[in-house]
């Protein structure tokens, strides 16, 4: 019964990964990604892959050997995606047939980027491979496995996938990771090694090109984790093993300013906001977390505060009313012996629309543009505050913790990457990003109503940008060092720090070199530079939509995108043609749409 149904399953996949090789009337411009759901290792792809796909919004088809390899539509994948590590040791799906497919799908022009390492079998020290398409694409030779405790980027040279950032760079691991041993021949160039060890490695095969990652322990947070600046090394990849042309949505590269803490407080012409307007002459418009008290105390920095919120030079919502003091919450400060803020409870209801009343006078009175997104002071909030949020009109939320838990809980379970990793604790210094709806305890009204956004590279320096207390020449490198780790891992841009903690203790001339020095090094990104509100509304459209499909008529010389759901706001989403030097990326933009629709690209 087993031999009737791989034989089955054997020419199905020779029907379906065989017409890969040669292109049809459409040709198919996205990944078929194969995975094996029984298989030991197959939580890899869900853990690990799969959220990577869905951040770069690249378009996919899974398809599941273990349950068969049903038809499709005709036509060819710009790129095969081989999903986890041990596809199909046992060979009980992927036969000698479906390998001899894969091949012949790469040599007429297909694409391969595989994530399995598992690539042969030992046995009284003799290695025995698996399958033959690795070892005709790459030539592998097979030797034991070893550890490494770091990662060499960049090694074989000048190479699309690795050209991002100067090389050769190394990224240091929290552990060890086990690596197969894995000898490619002189045709296949190594582009990365753990250790002494081959990691990542691409090599042309016929018409096609093809990239295998020796192992992916890496992207766990236990052994590394996601924006550690690896993470170009996955999209990059794909984009240049696949066939051209080849869609993803990407993400511009967005740059905003958050600042937290903002009392008015600073030096000379940095006093009363003065910084904002250093800020401004570099293109950059600061959302300012405001301690309501202190602002209070201070009519020009008030005065200042709605001049820049009027002209759309910043935007400011209510932060805490002042550093020790909370505004939608009653919280003392009051830790465990981990450092975990555990006295904070809801205020009254009657005090808390108290408080919402005093924001909405001093806003009004004072002619302080209002805007849609709050950030809370300790990122700590609780339930009963949502109701009044609605009605200010709030969308967007920047929070590292569920409503009702206290600086050092857990980060709650969030897309694109935290939903489907351990639990992590809120002050930890992992590099973090959250874009996904914000979960209100007992107030399932709320569910898909605020919108939250975090990204925060905090291991450069334990927490943010902290540009103070450092040389010039620091302050800049911190900035640019974190805005690059974003960039690089197609998220947004955001330069975060405190007015309280550090922009008050800089000299103007000073804040004035570093804003300068930061944005002259970035301006070869080509930045967008736009708000964190504006930001927060991208991502939401980004994940109430997706590409479902995208195909290419070779004849007419036109491409189309299927997408799904919604968007309120025009997105881009990028084409990947052969360039000279390598791929080269043409941006084009889907307009906002209610529905299903369908985008045409030439």
């Amino acid at each position: 019964m087993r031999l009737n149904i791989g034989r089955v399953l054997a020419a199905t996949a020779l029907t379906l990964l065989g017409a890969m090789a040669a292109p049809a009337a459409r040709v198919n411009v996205g990944a078929l990604v194969l995975v094996n759901s029984t298989a030991p290792d197959y939580a890899e792809f869900q853990g690990r892959l799969e959220p990577y796909l869905k951040q770069f919004g690249i378009p996919y088809e899974v398809r599941d050997i273990s349950v068969g390899l049903p038809d499709v539509e005709t036509g060819s994948y710009s790129v095969i995606v081989i999903g986890h590590r041990g596809l199909d040791p046992a060979r009980r799906f992927l036969t000698p047939a479906a390998d001899q497919a894969i091949l012949k799908a790469v040599k007429g022009g297909a694409g391969l980027v595989s994530f399995d390492g598992l690539l042969a079998s030992w046995s009284r020290n003799r290695a025995e491979p698996l399958y033959d398409y690795p070892n005709e694409i790459f030539g592998l030779g097979f030797s034991r496995a070893g550890k490494a405790e770091a990662i060499s980027i960049g090694v074989g040279g000048d190479h699309f996938i690795t050209n991002l950032r100067a090389a050769p760079r190394r990224v240091q691991l929290k552990r060890p990771m086990i690596v197969p041993g894995l000898s490619p021949s002189e045709r296949t160039r190594v582009l990365a090694r753990a250790g002494e060890l081959p990691l990542l490695m691409a090599a042309e095969y016929g018409a096609g090109r093809a990239v295998l990652f020796a192992a992916d322990d890496w992207a766990s947070p236990e052994t590394k984790g996601k924006l550690y600046g690896m993470d170009d090394l996955v999209w990059r990849s794909i984009v240049w093993a696949a066939r051209k042309p080849f869609v993803m949505r990407g993400m511009p590269k967005f740059l905003a300013f958050r600042v937290d803490d903002v009392s008015g407080f600073g030096i000379d012409a940095n006093r009363h906001l003065g910084w904002v307007l250093a800020a401004n002459r570099y293109g950059l418009t600061p959302w300012l977390g405001v301690f309501l008290d202190d602002m209070r105390d201070d009519p020009e920095a008030t005065r200042r505060l709605a001049d820049l919120t009027q002209r759309g030079l910043a935007s400011a919502s209510v932060h805490a009313r002042r550093w020790p003091s909370f505004f939608y919450l009653e919280e003392p400060l009051r830790t465990d012996e981990a450092q975990r803020n555990i006295v904070g409870k809801p205020l009254p209801d009657a005090v808390l629309a108290a408080n919402f009343k005093e924001a909405d006078e001093f806003w009004s009175q004072n002619r302080i543009a209002r805007t849609n997104l709050v950030l809370p002071h300790f990122y700590e909030s609780q339930p009963n505050i949502y109701a009044g949020l609605k009605k200010w009109g709030v969308e967007f939320l920047g929070t590292v913790l569920t409503p009702g838990h206290g600086y050092g809980a857990p980060v709650p379970a969030s897309a694109p990457y935290l939903s489907v990793e351990p639990p992590r604790a809120s002050d930890a210094k992992d590099p973090l990003y959250i874009a996904d709806w914000l979960r209100v305890p007992g107030r399932p009204e709320f569910d898909g109503q605020f919108f939250n956004f975090v990204v925060e590279v905090r291991d450069v320096t334990g927490y943010e940008w902290a540009p103070s207390g450092v040389t010039v020449e620091e302050a800049i490198r911190r900035g640019v060092e974190e805005t690059r780790r974003e960039f690089d891992s197609l998220v947004p841009g955001v330069l975060f720090t405190h007015e309280s903690d550090h922009i008050q203790h800089i000299a103007p001339a000073d804040w004035d070199r570093i804003l300068k020095g930061v944005t002259d090094q970035l301006e070869a990104e080509k930045p967008v530079k736009t708000t964190l509100e504006h930001v927060c509304q991208y991502l939401r459209a980004l994940h109430t939509s997706q590409i479902r499909s995208a195909a290419w008529d070779p004849e007419a010389r036109q491409g189309d995108l299927q997408m799904k759901g919604s968007a309120d706001i025009a997105t881009k989403y990028y084409i990947w043609i052969a360039g000279p030097s390598g791929p080269v990326a043409e941006e084009f933009e889907a307009p906002a749409f209610r529905q299903d629709a369908t985008m045409v690209w030439r």
